[in-house]
């Protein structure tokens, strides 16, 4: 822990240090796991000054969780703008209207929003390639730290370490969510 401490100390941050899930994780993590589009994001100010967002994502594709009947989600995030006013997290999860994403998601946002897990590791970006869909994590603004066997902290890739068709990572996620449920999805 003293090396991990001295490092942030001798360097400016531009990452937040997270710790590192594996998709099964991610999975045990989630109250909610939805494919969907990016329909409109707001920012808001919290009672204490801090500015988060709330991002509107139209659910094509529902993995585990309810949904109400408008079959929308609404995902909060820390930082945003407002007017001249602005507020990052760096690790946190940024969307763009329009864009697809699968989300990983936990509840306990204020009103009926949920927040993704793992900060930005529970928001992944869908894109079509050549007709096929393919998912990528990115990892923008996130060092991923693990302990390994000697319990000593290292960086690792996280729950998808390279871009992986859509549909082959949605059987793995189906595995996870099956076993961990015992049938609480869909």
């Amino acid at each position: 822990m003293g090396v991990l401490a001295a490092a942030l100390w001798a360097s400016p941050s531009d990452a937040s240090i997270v710790q590192a899930l594996e998709l099964e994780e991610l999975v045990q993590r989630s109250d909610r796991i939805f494919l969907g589009r990016v329909a409109f994001s707001e920012s808001f100010e919290y009672p204490n000054g801090q500015i988060g967002t709330w991002h509107r994502i139209v659910v094509e594709r529902h993995i585990r969780g309810t949904l109400t009947d408008d079959q929308e989600v609404v995902v909060e995030t820390l930082g945003g703008v407002i007017g001249d006013l602005g507020m990052r997290v760096e690790g946190e999860p940024q969307f763009t209207v329009g864009e697809r994403v699968l989300v990983f998601a936990r509840d306990g946002g204020t009103l009926q929003a949920v927040r993704p897990v793992g900060m930005g590791q529970g928001v992944m970006r869908v894109r079509t390639q050549a007709g096929i869909d393919h998912v990528r994590q990115t990892r923008a603004g996130m060092v991923l730290m693990r302990r390994n066997a000697q319990g000593r902290l290292e960086q690792t890739a996280g729950a998808l370490p390279r871009e992986e068709r859509l549909d082959t990572f949605l059987s793995r996620v189906r595995t996870f969510v099956d076993r961990k449920a015992g049938g609480d999805n869909d």
